[in-house]
């Protein structure tokens, strides 16, 4: 796992601890989730940007099929 500071204004501050205890969330779980769920929206974006369309196979191993 890594450590990393991260420098943001007081206000941005403020917010985000607010946003975390709303969610009944540490600050560092909050950050963690959000940068998950920000990552995993551009990736789709770009999938989708790309016209690719990923369907569920029910395959274990669809890799497995990429020839």
């Amino acid at each position: 796992m890594s450590v990393f500071t991260v420098r943001i204004p007081d206000d941005l501050d403020a917010e985000v601890r607010k946003a975390a205890a709303d969610a009944g969330l540490s600050l560092n779980a909050y950050m963690v989730r959000t940068l998950r769920e920000q990552t995993l929206r551009e990736a789709l974006a770009a999938v989708d940007s790309e016209g690719v369309l990923l369907v569920d196979t029910g395959d274990d191993d669809p890799a497995g099929d990429i020839r």
